[in-house]
């Protein structure tokens, strides 16, 4: 057998693979980014606890905290 003529075409289906496998998951992820009733990261700006909330003073933590203990139910119990 000749390696010359088969690793071009493992080459190619293994692309082809590839290709197929992320527009896949691509189209799921738009799906489950559009769903209104997907909950949000808690790493998302938007989320429960406004983004990467470590990375801010503790007084604006204590703030965002009270502000979102009114409308929002704790993530962790």
């Amino acid at each position: 057998m000749q390696y010359t003529l088969i690793s071009p075409f493992l080459f190619m289906c293994t692309l082809l693979a590839v290709c197929i496998f992320a527009l896949v998951n691509k189209k799921a992820i738009e799906d489950r980014r559009h769903d209104p009733s997907v909950p949000k990261s808690t790493l998302a700006k938007d989320g429960p606890q406004g983004g990467v909330a470590f990375l801010q003073p503790l007084e604006e933590q204590e703030r965002k905290r009270a502000q979102h203990d009114k409308d929002v139910d704790p993530v962790l119990d």
